[in-house]
């Protein structure tokens, strides 16, 4: 069927899309809908938990400061350790560390500081409880730095 006028001068027909548009509305709409039921951002489980409580009390061994709230560390390392486990002795977790470790300037003024030891403990004890096999090769890494009692009780 061609889109020229029919020939006795009526108007064409509109072509009716609408049951497309409602179509593709539908699957979006499932799709949704199937997303927010298996989407599980909350790793809020046993085994998170049972992490959690350990390295809770490891911090509370070293004298290190604990969240309040004991889902913070639920949700933030889950079962696996998150963020800290994922690449705490490679090239960038450990360019991102040393630009952590500086006087807070912004520019110019930025430099390198003497870091306290009892900062990187805490991370060491994140990796011992989540990941010990990256344990390791971060103590080998913050060994290499200059320590110093810094931080007033």
């Amino acid at each position: 069927m061609s889109d020229l006028p029919p020939a006795n001068g009526a108007p064409a027909p509109a072509h009716d899309h609408s049951w497309m548009y409602w179509s593709i509305g539908a699957v979006v709409i499932v799709l949704t809908i199937i997303g927010l039921i298996t989407y599980s951002a909350n790793k809020d489980d046993r085994e998170a938990q049972q992490k959690a409580d350990q390295l809770t009390q490891k911090l509370q061994a070293a004298g290190l400061p604990v969240p309040a709230d004991q889902d913070v560390i639920t949700r933030s390392l889950g079962t696996d350790g998150g963020a800290v486990c994922d690449n705490p002795a490679t090239a960038l977790g450990k360019a991102t560390q040393n630009d952590m470790l500086t006087n807070g300037a912004d520019f110019v003024g930025r430099r390198p500081v003497i870091v306290d030891l009892r900062i990187l403990k805490g991370e060491a004890l994140i990796l011992e409880t989540y990941c010990p096999d990256k344990l390791k090769s971060y103590q080998d890494r913050i060994d290499k730095l200059k320590t110093d009692n810094t931080i007033k009780e």
